[in-house]
């Protein structure tokens, strides 16, 4: 260090305000550092309050998308429920020596001195089962919701060949489970080519199931008659059974024939069904003076 450099380092230290100065100066430092280690302290503690929050907001949302699929789950499984109930449980079957087919409950009647289900089939169904026995009782086998068969008997008391219906008459105690709801005769005028259905019935005999599908055509027609045409998968033993809207699960119309190709090995055509349409069932219900809403 140079003289002159020692004589003013010496000269500031001796120079009262210049000590002032930086006494001043250290000062301001001293008091600072704690405002600094507040203003950290401060900072990590929001730091920490944001991921708290943060943390709980995530929580929030997981508990959220979990209840959102328990309820998903909970609607899935009141739905299919109420499919088992509105579409599945009114539908069985009737047979008798090798003839098979379904039938749908419409009705059931309680008074005091009787209690019955009236169900909706198709005419030849019936007509192909009393011709292979002797008598006028129809077999009728419930297995929905059941550990066992429930076999029972069954009496048409009404039919029309040329629309090929029927009407059966049950006589039992026993409850059936829920019967069918038939859509009112205004319900046609919303049902158009693309409407989703199910099909229900007891294929080949076996326990009822239900196939998806939509209607085909809303104007064919057969031996002067008026069809739906069905996409439904169906085989033989599904006539009788119902067709119901799949939006409502409301019977819309009782499946009757089903397409074969060739003469020799007839080959089912299982997507090509038909039915016959609601307001079909109500102008023959009409026709012969029953009402279903009659109890």
């Amino acid at each position: 260090m140079s003289s002159y450099n020692r004589y003013i380092r010496v000269r500031l230290l001796k120079n009262p305000s210049f000590l002032a100065l930086v006494a001043f100066l250290c000062a301001t430092a001293l008091v600072g550092l704690p405002k600094v280690s507040t203003l950290k302290n401060k900072f990590k503690e929001k730091n920490q309050r944001l991921s708290a929050l943060s943390n709980e907001i995530e929580s929030l949302r997981l508990g959220q998308r979990i209840q959102a699929a328990q309820i998903s789950r909970q609607n899935a499984s009141y739905k299919s429920q109420r499919k088992r109930d509105n579409i599945l449980n009114p539908v069985f079957q009737i047979t008798g020596d090798s003839a098979v087919g379904s039938a749908v409950l419409v009705k059931h009647v309680v008074t005091e001195d009787e209690s019955y289900y009236i169900a909706l089939s198709c005419y030849h169904v019936i007509r192909d089962i009393l011709e292979e026995q002797d008598g006028t009782e129809i077999e009728s086998i419930f297995e929905q919701n059941r550990e066992q068969a429930l076999f029972l008997s069954g009496t048409m008391i009404a039919y029309d060949a040329q629309v090929d219906l029927a009407l059966l008459r049950i006589d039992t105690e026993l409850d059936l489970g829920r019967v069918a709801s038939l859509a009112p005769r205004t319900r046609d005028k919303v049902i158009d080519t693309f409407t989703e259905i199910y099909t229900v019935g007891c294929p080949l005999g076996t326990p009822v199931q239900a196939t998806s599908g939509e209607i085909s055509r809303e104007d064919w027609t057969m031996e002067d008659e008026d069809y739906w045409m069905v996409s439904t998968p169906a085989y033989f033993g599904n006539s009788g059974g119902g067709v119901f809207l799949a939006e409502t699960c409301e019977l819309i119309g009782i499946f009757s024939k089903i397409y074969t190709h060739g003469a020799y090995q007839p080959q089912v055509i299982t997507h090509m069904g038909l039915a016959v349409p609601i307001d079909i069932i109500h102008d023959w219900l009409d026709g012969i003076g029953f009402d279903l809403s009659k109890r």
